[in-house]
């Protein structure tokens, strides 16, 4: 499935400025690891609690329905708590979690030993850096590995440090530098050290059980179908040549309804373990350069990383499956890269970085990432450097004015790169308004609560109904949210004008506007190759991206039909436009990923999409709103 389909050389010709190491001396102060410990509690119990919630949750569903059936019978074991069965699962994948991932990449992506003397002819320096970090912790050896790949990626998994396994890619030995190679090791090994590598492990490998289900199943549905039209073989009886395609087509239709939740579950699942998989890589870098000194070799590394995802995404024409599915446990998340590293190739970095350092609403809108923002990253690496008196990889520190030297800007937007953005708390609001308001709903349901206790107390026996009644906690979560959607979507959907839509612009302008949300819609017009999976695997539009000359935006598309059209692909079928040459129209969001929300989608030979996406996220709010209010009229959840 990872067969590349253009192998074409897109690395981007970069002068690196290949500053200096700390020859040793002085050490970054440790960090104190009492509050990540903390996190890390946290995160393992909000986890366990999701995946068991969505364990009961679908086990009574599946009997509802079987009750609904005529004919059937429900399943008498799923009426049982699974508490206990599902403790005794997650143990057994605790213990066996470096075996299994093991098996996994093997069978999958062709996962192999990586020999020692394989890695002294590449880096010297990272062998002797793994034998004296074994020599420290009395493990005899830590288990190399290497995946056959182009891609430069590294990753480590295991639940004791003598199980501990590092992997790379063919891709990273090749295109990093010795020292480079080096901090990246120091960075996997990092994770033993801080000791979130185990809570890491077992929540990827959680993660990999939906998303095989759906990555295996949307593989063999397209794969039979493609075997079909291609034509069956003349032994084959008459009647089974007739009776194939009807066996396929229903194969398919099992394989979507299966595929699509398992992908939205391996999507749920992510987000509990986002905050740690991204607050873990600030500790991880600063003890990687803390154990090499070479803060800036360690800056090159992820810029280089960064820029080979890209230059993968175009190769290949899609995402890897190994790409998305490793993201948590990755020096750069997947989502990041698509544009940071495209466009690399015709800009200087401090440029592209600008926003990651300057916006103050920054932070808010990486909560759903699973990787702090690389320029805000690179900036602390950039001081690790300062404080060594070294000359830096990156010049970050006055970033606004290496912007208007690079770009000529002209006066209005040198006024605006020099005038420090102000924090507009109404305008954080807006943005986030569906969530803002679901909190005013916890706060309306806490009002209501404490007017049941105290009435209850009093003796008001009318309203101590109110007191910890649950229909209300859930209809007002579900009506607060409803009337934020409602309050943001004509900022977040303007009518696009001919007159207004810019055409074709300059992608780094509207990357380092240092003041931009999502919220700021801009209607754009882009004409480019649309990359992404085809077939079952893309049914819902997750995985669109657009090639321009000056690199690659991540699209977000929704049938008019909603996400019925998305899974009726004879009604509006985007993978027909894969590959091909297209025009996007559309609003440009510039959040922690930049992408742009289509109007419509043209192909050059004709085809037509549109997007219902503010129709639906209308239609949205008022399910919602008339949910919450029925839920609350009927007083039950």
């Amino acid at each position: 499935t990872n067969i590349p389909t253009d192998t074409g050389d897109r690395s981007p010709k970069i002068i690196w400025r290949e500053a200096g190491r700390a020859k040793g001396g002085r050490q970054l102060k440790s960090p104190n690891l009492t509050l990540f410990w903390l996190e890390k509690i946290v995160v393992g119990a909000s986890l366990y609690w999701l995946s068991l919630t969505i364990l009961k949750l679908t086990l009574d569903i599946t009997n509802d329905f079987l009750v609904w059936l005529p004919y059937f019978q429900p399943i008498q074991i799923f009426y049982r708590d699974p508490t206990r069965n599902f403790i005794i699962f997650l143990t057994v994948l605790f213990i066996f979690s470096p075996w299994l991932i093991d098996g996994l990449l093997t069978l999958g992506y062709g996962l192999q030993n990586l020999p020692t003397t394989t890695l002294i002819n590449y880096s010297k320096e990272a062998n002797k850096l793994l034998r004296s970090f074994c020599q420290k912790r009395k493990i005899q050896k830590i288990k190399l590995k290497i995946l056959p790949i182009d891609v430069p990626i590294a990753f480590s998994y295991g639940w004791l440090p003598r199980f501990f396994r590092i992997v790379v890619s063919q891709g990273l030995l090749d295109k990093l530098a010795e020292d480079e190679i080096a901090t990246i090791y120091a960075r996997e090994i990092s994770h033993v050290k801080n000791g979130d590598f185990l809570l890491m492990s077992i929540a990827t490998l959680m993660l990999q059980i939906p998303y095989t289900i759906y990555w295996q199943l949307t593989f063999w549905a397209d794969w039979v179908l493609d075997f079909v039209e291609r034509g069956l073989p003349d032994f084959l009886p008459e009647f089974i040549k007739s009776c194939l395609p009807i066996l396929v087509s229903g194969f398919r239709v099992l394989a979507a309804i299966i595929s699509t939740p398992s992908y939205g579950l391996y999507w749920l699942l992510k987000l509990p373990i986002l905050w740690l998989s991204r607050r873990r890589v600030y500790y991880s870098d600063r003890l990687a350069c803390n154990l090499t000194g070479n803060p800036n070799g360690l800056t090159r590394a992820i810029l280089k990383i960064t820029i080979g995802m890209a230059n993968d995404i175009q190769n290949q024409g899609k995402i890897r499956n190994l790409l998305e599915s490793f993201e948590l446990l990755m020096p750069v998340g997947i989502s990041q890269a698509i544009t940071v590293g495209s466009i690399c190739s015709h800009n200087n970095f401090e440029s592209i970085f600008n926003w990651d350092i300057v916006n103050p609403y920054r932070h808010w809108l990486a909560i759903n990432d699973s990787h702090p923002l690389l320029g805000e990253r690179l900036k602390i690496l950039s001081l690790s450097a300062n404080f060594w008196q070294l000359e830096t990889e990156l010049n970050l520190e006055n970033i606004n004015a290496n912007a208007i030297e690079k770009n000529q800007l002209s006066r209005n937007q040198q006024e605006k790169y020099l005038t420090t953005p102000s924090f507009n708390l109404q305008k954080l609001l807006l943005q986030g308004a569906p969530f803002f308001g679901m909190l005013i709903g916890l706060l309306f349901t806490g009002l209501f609560w404490l007017i049941g206790g105290i009435s209850s107390a009093v003796g008001l026996w009318r309203l101590d109904w109110l007191w910890g009644d649950i229909s209300i906690l859930v209809g007002s979560l579900a009506i607060g949210f409803s009337i934020g959607i409602l309050i943001r979507i004509n900022h977040f959907f303007p009518d696009i004008k001919p007159a207004k839509i810019l055409q074709n612009p300059n992608l780094l302008e509207l990357l380092t506007d240092p003041e931009t949300l999502p919220l700021d819609s801009q209607p754009i017009q882009l004409k480019g190759q649309l990359l992404g999976k085809s077939g079952i695997s893309n049914l819902l539009g997750q995985n669109l991206i657009l090639q321009t000359t000056e690199g690659l935006i991540k699209l977000h598309y929704s049938s008019q039909l909603g996400p019925v059209g998305n899974l009726w692909p004879t009604i509006t079928n985007h993978g027909d436009l894969v590959g091909k040459s297209i025009t996007v129209t559309g609003w440009w969001r510039r959040g922690a990923i930049p992408w742009i929300d289509i109007h419509n989608l043209k192909g050059d030979s004709g085809k037509y999409l549109n997007n219902g996406h503010p129709v639906w996220s209308t239609i949205v709010a008022c399910i919602f709103s008339i949910w919450g209010v029925y839920m609350i009229y009927i007083g039950r959840f």
